[in-house]
């Protein structure tokens, strides 16, 4: 177990210390965060060094060790312009009504309506933290298996 700082930028008037272990995923540090400084996860954008910290990645992947402050950028609340607000995120697209369907087989309409809410809240941030980087392996991967099911060429 390790203390972790955790600073809101800008200003950084506002800070927590959360003890973690530093194999810790960072979606599990903003767990924490949002606990501690009542900041939802998906407004958290995490900071070391000035590299973003990926949801997907643990705190031993950027060499964060004991005693040491990150820093917390509060991104906006989604607006109605906002292309990844969870208002916009296919709000009537076959995906996500067949989603509801298949949660509502197994909750109530009321608590399938709430996961389906955080899932949407949950993709929307996934979706926002992704670098170039990601979305060009995306694509070279969805490329690759388009060319994988077309066959051999003549």
């Amino acid at each position: 177990m390790m203390i972790l700082t955790v600073k809101i930028l800008p200003g950084g008037r506002k800070e927590c210390s959360i003890e973690v272990m530093n194999q810790e995923s960072i979606l599990s540090v903003k767990r924490m965060v949002a606990r501690e400084l009542d900041v939802p996860v998906h407004l958290q954008r995490l900071v070391f060094r000035g590299k973003t910290l990926s949801d997907g990645s643990a705190l031993n992947d950027y060499n964060i060790g004991p005693n040491t402050k990150i820093h917390l950028v509060v991104r906006k609340p989604e607006s109605e312009n906002d292309p990844l607000s969870t208002s916009k995120i296919g709000t009537s697209t076959e995906f996500w009504e067949k989603l509801r369907s298949k949660l509502c087989k197994h909750f109530s309409q009321e608590d399938a309506e709430k996961v389906l809410h955080q899932y949407k809240l949950q993709f929307s941030s996934d979706l926002s933290n992704l670098s170039l980087g990601d979305i060009e392996r995306l694509a070279l991967k969805h490329e690759n298996k388009d060319t994988d099911q077309a066959g051999p060429s003549s």
